[in-house]
């Protein structure tokens, strides 16, 4: 008759799980049970298998199945900082934004007072008087908060007075010009071709003081309620020469003007030419560039050009007369 399989003295697999308490099964092998009653060598080494199996190792490789499954430990987002105080309900609610269709209204500009006020030549054409007059009373019109201030003195000739010739003419303007700082030429659309607009010009140069022109153009007019081309600068067709009358003598500078003249064709031609009412040499301007010998340099090269309207000349002109009279080296 053959021996029971079960015995233990055959220490088989069956032997071994004959040898376990009823109950628990293959629960014991991994957790195993506190009242085992018995251990077999077979019983043993399974266990020790399952173990093996079933026992994370100190250090996982990296593809091991533990590095998939181990769940992270919950993110949670650090609280965003306050940006207002909750001392009431109605700083919880946002405030309302402005309507889309809202136009962008840019802040007024402010008047920036010149360094000093200075006095003021006016050159202009008489035909531009309602325009002119806008510029020399700009302390006095427009935005009371900004244009309230006066930035300049003017010193020029307000009426259209009845001189006798020539030389009268150019006493009055002397006698204005000489207590000033700076001519400011005041450009309309024929301004660049009067006679004695060039003149004030000129004692500009003579006199040493300051030079710019600010074109008027584009001030509304009185009658027309809207602007016109503007003009050509009038210091375009004013220049200095640099000329050596004497050979190996020293230079000197003379005054020059631009001219249009027939070129024999039917069509005229600019040109420069002395200048026909002064014709002794003048002091170079400290602020124009020195021109080569028997060259001629355009005062508009390096005199400052503005325009009133566009840039802003009620609150700016009195600090662009400072300016030029400072380049002028008054």
């Amino acid at each position: 008759m053959a021996d029971n399989p079960f015995a233990p003295k055959h220490y088989g697999i069956l032997a071994a799980l004959g040898s376990q308490p009823v109950g628990n099964g293959l629960l014991d092998y991994i957790a195993p049970s506190a009242h085992r009653a018995k251990d077999t060598p077979y019983g043993n080494a399974l266990g020790n298998v399952v173990g093996a199996l079933t026992a994370a190792p100190a250090n996982p490789p990296f593809n091991a199945l533990a590095s998939f499954t181990k769940p992270s430990p919950p993110f949670f987002a650090p609280p965003l900082p306050l940006t207002r105080s909750f001392d009431s309900l109605a700083n919880l609610v946002a405030p309302p934004r402005p309507p889309a269709n809202t136009l962008y209204t840019p802040p007024k500009p402010k008047q920036i007072a010149p360094e000093t006020k200075r006095k003021a030549f006016f050159s202009f054409h008489f035909e531009d008087i309602m325009r002119v007059n806008n510029v020399r009373n700009a302390w006095k019109i427009g935005d009371p908060e900004s244009s309230s201030i006066r930035s300049f003195y003017d010193s020029s000739l307000w009426g259209n007075r009845k001189l006798s010739g020539p030389e009268a003419i150019k006493s009055l303007i002397r006698a204005g010009v000489v207590y000033t700082s700076a001519v400011c030429v005041l450009a309309g659309s024929l301004t660049w071709n009067r006679r004695w607009v060039r003149y004030e010009i000129a004692r500009a140069i003579i006199d040493s003081r300051g030079l710019l022109t600010v074109h008027i153009n584009n001030i509304n007019h009185h009658q027309t309620k809207g602007p016109h081309p503007v003009g050509p600068n009038p210091l375009l067709h004013m220049g200095v020469a640099k000329l050596q009358p004497i050979k190996d003598g020293p230079f000197q500078y003379y005054l020059y003007e631009m001219d249009f003249v027939p070129d024999g064709s039917g069509r005229v031609i600019e040109q420069w030419r002395p200048y026909a009412d002064y014709t002794k040499p003048v002091p170079k301007p400290t602020w124009l560039g020195d021109p080569p010998i028997d060259y001629i340099r355009c005062l508009a090269a390096d005199a400052v050009e503005y325009d009133y309207e566009l840039d802003n000349g009620h609150l700016n002109i009195g600090r662009w007369i400072d300016q030029a009279a400072k380049k002028a080296g008054r």
